[in-house]
Parts: structure tokens; sequence; C-alpha cells
């Protein structure tokens, strides 16, 4: 649906504000111009062919079971010639403003760069050459993964950019559990002596105040009457009385708990026990209708649950509203390990080109394709170790739409 928008409002409001740079098919061997392959002469290996008079040179770029690297081929009055008198240099500016300069040396019949041409192979080339005291110079456009888009179609689209830049990650472990109450604010309201129960006030789910009568039982012995009262003031979370019945003076007729706090008991495989301690922070998840919680590790049992070797690790948690109701399952992310690192970025802004995970930066009104290293996750961002720096801008939202726009325009990178 975005996409298609997308298409519609740049035919018609935005025509000509993107321009999308469509990688080459170098076929091993040679890359030619992406922005116009059938204007670009080829030589005879497959490379791009630069002419000055009756000088040329061949410009390749070769990764065939090596990381990609320049070969150069010369040419005088279109007769290969030896490449041992040559002086050649090559230039690449990237976008952003790197500037990769390579030295050649003689290698059998070409020149070999002195460099890895790095990804992506996207950048504004010089060639100059020096032979016989004569001195050459070339320019041409080598774009690939590239979308040019100006500052409306960036709106339209709803395309993010943020800056890049340096955060605290956080490593958490996923567990399961359930809400219990807690067992430290209940009472277990027991007959001071066994009796016929002849009133029973209050029924299971019912507030109660401390001290409040909860039923009224007639004394086996004595026949008087008495008054059965609440301990705590909470929550009524079991019942086994109604009038009439028989109670004995050990019997437990009403439990109440104060459900203001609750207890999260989470189940940890035994192959992450080490991994746990008390203090950690634990993010709790309760489903739909019960927005999440945070809380800490304040228990780790001694002991391991024999029938499913999982150990018992404990969030003490507020509930003053009583949205987290008891016997409800949860999902707890644990943190377990913080650290801070240079480079993150969202993880919506991860994209796939070719084989690589790339990130789309943007120079001005354009974005390009930066393979990129990525390292530990959190919830949202996820660390970059190589490929982009601090400080660079780069799509977050809606940064998908960069890619299919790359793949409408035919982008493609053949190794």
């Amino acid at each position: 649906m975005i996409i298609r928008r997308i298409d519609l409002l740049l035919a018609s409001a935005l025509a000509c504000t993107a321009t999308f740079a469509a990688a080459e098919d170098p076929h091993d061997q040679g890359h030619g111009d992406h922005a116009d392959e059938a204007a670009v002469e080829k030589g005879p290996n497959g490379g791009r062919l630069l002419r000055d008079g009756d000088r040329a040179v061949e410009v390749t770029i070769f990764e065939r079971g090596v990381p990609p690297e320049f070969r150069v081929f010369a040419y005088s009055k279109d007769r290969a010639i030896a490449v041992t008198d040559l002086a050649l240099a090559i230039e690449l500016r990237r976008l952003g403003g790197r500037i990769d300069r390579f030295a050649f040396s003689p290698s059998g019949r070409f020149l070999r760069g002195d460099g890895v041409v790095e990804e992506p192979h996207s950048f504004d080339v010089v060639v100059t050459l020096e032979v016989e005291g004569e001195k050459h110079r070339w320019e041409y456009e080598s774009y690939e993964g590239r979308v040019i888009l100006e500052p409306e179609a960036v709106r339209v689209a709803e395309i993010g950019v943020e800056a890049a830049g340096p955060a605290v990650l956080e490593t958490t472990l996923r567990v399961t559990g359930r809400i219990e109450p807690n067992e430290d604010r209940m009472a277990h309201m027991i007959p001071r002596f066994p009796g016929v129960v002849k009133e029973v006030r209050k029924r299971l789910g019912d507030p109660v105040e401390k001290g409040e009568v909860l039923a009224v039982i007639q004394s086996n012995e004595s026949l008087e009457l008495y008054e059965l009262r609440a301990q705590i003031a909470g929550t009524v979370i079991k019942k086994h009385v109604t009038p009439g019945e028989f109670v004995a003076e050990d019997e437990d007729v009403y439990v109440v708990a104060d459900l203001g706090s609750v207890w999260v008991d989470l189940n940890v495989y035994r192959q992450d026990f080490q991994r746990l301690k008390l203090g950690q922070r634990v993010l709790l998840d309760a489903g739909e209708g019960i927005p999440p919680a945070e809380g800490r590790i304040d228990y780790i049992s001694p002991f391991g649950a024999p029938s499913t070797q999982t150990m018992l690790a404990r969030v003490e948690l507020p509930n003053p509203d009583g949205a987290w109701r008891p016997g409800l399952f949860v999902t707890g992310d644990v943190v377990v390990e913080e650290g801070e690192v240079p480079v993150v970025v969202k993880a919506e802004a991860l994209q796939t080109f070719r084989d690589w995970t790339v990130v789309f930066i943007r120079v001005g009104n354009a974005f390009e394709v930066r393979p990129v290293e990525i390292g530990r996750r959190d919830r949202g961002a996820i660390e970059i170790r190589s490929g982009i720096e601090a400080g660079q801008e780069y799509a977050t939202t809606n940064s998908f739409v960069l890619k299919a726009e790359l793949g409408k325009a035919g982008a493609s990178h053949d190794h």
C-alpha cells in the first residue's frame, strides 16, 4: 500500500524527484557504467574502455576467488601494450566524502591495484595515466545501490532518518512464568472454636478491610456466637464455608490476599541458571490488555524442579490497580548484561541487498546501501561493528521502500 501510494504521487506531483542507480553486471571480471550500460564501451576483458586519442585503458574489477581488486589493461591504437612503463592511479570518491586511492604495479599483462575495492562498488572514479611523457585523465560515475530522493519525496514516502551513535544495549534472556499472590501479604482465617456457620458475609473475590467480619459461627461447646474477622485488608481469594456447615478449629475457611503486590514466578532452564543474579531487571509482559511492567529478581530458588528441570526466579511486582491477576501466564526478558557500544541503529533500518545485510545511509538527497557487520541486539536496537560510523545519517522507518525502489530499477550485481 505504501509503495503503491508513493508510485502514484511521485509519478504525478513529484516527477523527476527520484533517480535510481542500478548495479552493474561484472561477470567476475569487469564493472561497467551503472547509469547507462549501452553507452559504455567495453574492452576485450569485459571492463570499461577509456580512450584519449590513440591511448586507452580498460578498467576491470576482478573478484573471482579473491577480494575485489582493480586490474587495468593498456592499449595503443587498439593494440595491447606492455604495462611495465606505465604510471597509473585511480581515485574513488564515495558518497559521504570518503576517498580511496589506488596505486598500481605490473602483474603480467595487466596493472594490479594495491588494495581491495570495498563494497558497495558505488563511486565517482578518476583515472590518471602517464606514459612516455604523456598524461591522460578520465572521470566517470559508477553507482550501485543508490537512490536519489528530493525532500518532498522522502516526506511522501514517510522515510525516517536518524543519526547512528552510541547507546547502552541490553542482552536479555527470555523466560516464561505465572502471576501468583504474594504469600508474604496473605492471611489464612481459621475459626477459634469448632462450630456451625450461622452467617457468611463475604464471597470469593470480595474486597475486605482489616477487622471486617467474614462469617459468624456458633461455638460447638458454648453455643455462643462469635465473629470471624479479616486479619488484613485485601481480597478474598479462597472460601471454604457455607451457612449451616460445621467447621473445625484447624480448617482454613477464608484466605485473604493483599493483591496490591503480586509475585511473578519465572521458570528458568538449567543451561541459563548461571546467568541469573539477584537484582537483575526483568521486563514483564502479561499479554493484551495489561500494560508491560518492569521489576527486579528478588528471589532465586536454591532448588530445581525435578519434573521440568527448571529453576524458579521471582519478581515481586507492585500491583496498585489490580491489573496483574494471579493465575495469568507471563513472559519476561531478564536483562543479563548491559554495555555501551559506539554505534547503534534501529532494528527497522536493516535490509538485505544482494547477499548483504545493509543500512541505507543518507548524504544530501542520496540514499545508498552500506553493508554492515552487526553485533549485539536488544529490543529495538542493533550494534553495528563495521559499515557505518557514529554520526552518519541513515534511513529508519520505511527503509524497505528504498530497497523496493532499487528492485524496481533492476539493481543487480553478479559475482
